[in-house]
């Protein structure tokens, strides 16, 4: 069904009603402006926000153990961009924000039960090179990096697979070595499928416009990080505390937690009707969340819309987190770290986040990841399996013969987008034909990126894009 609505004639009503469905950081952060653009404009807006869980934050949450505090799922924001640090800002947490565990920058392979330095997936050829010191590369192999300025770019338009790019570019060797279970680690994501325009836009626009990496990395000064500025950054009190500033915040507003919403129809309006069999009318709908969640409330308003959404594929994601006492670990020198496990190593995690010492430097914290599709096995293991796993490979590798003073298992369902190939060009038909539905708009992790700051960038995006009246 397309609605029709000429979305000037009318005068606005009073008492207007915005529905959010949502509550992690986009659906508040959505609220937050949303509420801000409507002060300013002085038009009538009630917000609600719907939460189906009993808490609101969604992968947010920080958990205290004794005097330091740690987070049970995302533990970071980007500080390349204002929009987190805005939005700190404008909650009054400006003097909370501090730099984030240095363990981000900091890259350590494991194979064959050996620790090595490598770098990241950050895109310069700086990096590259550095990977040509690594006796995982044959002569033949790093011969065959070495000819990157010598390949032709490529010729066909539209998107590509960062597998696809990697082995034009720089080999099959250099892929299967490093790009792989890198991509594989940090990004949870299988480089086969990953989209190189969604994420790794730096190194297609290299290619496009100097010809080569290497070439562009002669040319171009935009590679380099801008000094004294922390790429990665957290609250004081964890991050958390932005999403308790934020539900003060929006104390005006309607915040309702264990109030799933079972679907959305529009008629002249949207009606929003609850699991509870109540129906609300509301002028303006915005789904932050799972775009295969509200591919389901979407499915009998906005069946081609519904479709688009469902198709982009969702990972979800279990966390370890581990405190110990800093005698109990021989780290071999290793105070902090992104660990790794690189081809053919079998470990009991995607990646390990060794944070290094709190500061009083009494105590040892660790966080490992799991991805259920790159370990179905493990990853459907009880929590006690899994906390077995952690602490035999702890012992094996690092001989941490004691056990954790803390341990704590979170799953995340279906939390993680996998950005697939043409991942960019779906979301551009989502926003495309969500134009033909009067109020509707979409944010969260599954469009546009999914950090904390791009949700929050994409929040403020889709709220500013909003007509006021629409009646």
């Amino acid at each position: 069904m397309t609605a029709q609505v000429n979305v000037q004639k009318r005068n606005p009503r009073p008492g207007h009603r915005a529905v959010i469905i949502g509550g992690g950081i986009s659906g508040l952060s959505s609220a937050f402006f949303l509420s801000q653009r409507a002060a300013e404009e002085h038009f009538p807006l009630r917000v609600t926000v719907f939460e189906a869980s009993n808490r609101f934050g969604g992968v947010l949450r920080t958990l205290t153990h004794e005097d330091f505090r740690m987070e049970a799922g995302a533990d970071a924001f980007y500080g390349g961009q204002n929009d987190t640090l805005d939005l700190c800002s404008k909650l009054g947490l400006q003097e909370d924000v501090i730099e984030s565990s240095p363990c981000f920058r900091r890259f350590v392979g494991l194979k064959n039960k050996q620790l090595y330095p490598i770098p990241g997936l950050s895109g310069s050829f700086s990096d590259i090179f550095r990977f040509l010191s690594s006796p995982h590369l044959s002569f033949f192999e790093k011969c065959r990096t070495l000819e990157e300025p010598l390949v032709p770019c490529r010729k066909e338009g539209g998107d590509e697979s960062l597998a696809s790019f990697i082995r034009r570019r720089l080999g099959q060797g250099f892929y299967q070595a490093f790009v792989k279970p890198l991509a594989q680690g940090v990004c949870m994501m299988d480089p086969e499928h990953l989209s190189l325009e969604a994420l790794f836009p730096r190194l297609r626009q290299a290619e496009k416009t100097y010809g080569s990496l290497a070439r562009s990395f002669l040319n171009k000064t935009s590679w380099r990080k801008e000094k004294g500025r922390a790429e990665f950054l957290t609250l004081r009190q964890g991050l958390e505390g932005l999403i308790h500033a934020l539900v003060r915040e929006l104390g005006e507003c309607e915040l309702r937690k264990l109030s799933p919403v079972r679907q959305c129809s529009y008629n002249e309006g949207w009606e929003i009707s609850m699991e509870d069999g109540t129906v609300l009318r509301a002028d303006i709908l915005g789904l932050a969340m799972n775009a295969c969640d509200a591919s389901n409330l979407l499915f009998e308003a906005a069946p081609g819309l519904s479709r688009e959404l469902s198709a982009i594929r969702y990972d979800s994601i279990a966390t370890v987190n581990l405190i110990y006492k800093v005698e109990d670990v021989p780290a071999q020198g290793l105070d902090f770290g992104f660990l790794v496990p690189m081809g053919g190593e079998r470990c009991p995690f995607s990646s390990l986040k060794w944070f290094g010492k709190t500061s009083d430097g009494k105590y040892l914290l660790m966080r490992a990841f799991l991805s259920e599709t790159m370990l179905p096995g493990i990853f459907h293991e009880s929590d006690e399996m899994l906390k077995q796993r952690m602490r035999i490979f702890l012992s094996d590798f690092f001989d941490v013969r004691a056990k954790p003073l803390f341990t704590d298992i979170e799953r995340y369902p279906s939390a993680l987008p996998q950005y697939e190939t043409g991942h960019f060009e779906r979301v551009e038909r989502i926003e495309k034909t969500a134009l033909q539905y009067p109020g509707l708009f979409f944010t969260g992790n599954g469009f546009r990126g999914f950090g904390i700051t791009d949700c929050i960038h994409q929040a403020r995006i889709s709220v500013s894009g909003l007509q006021f009246p629409l009646f």
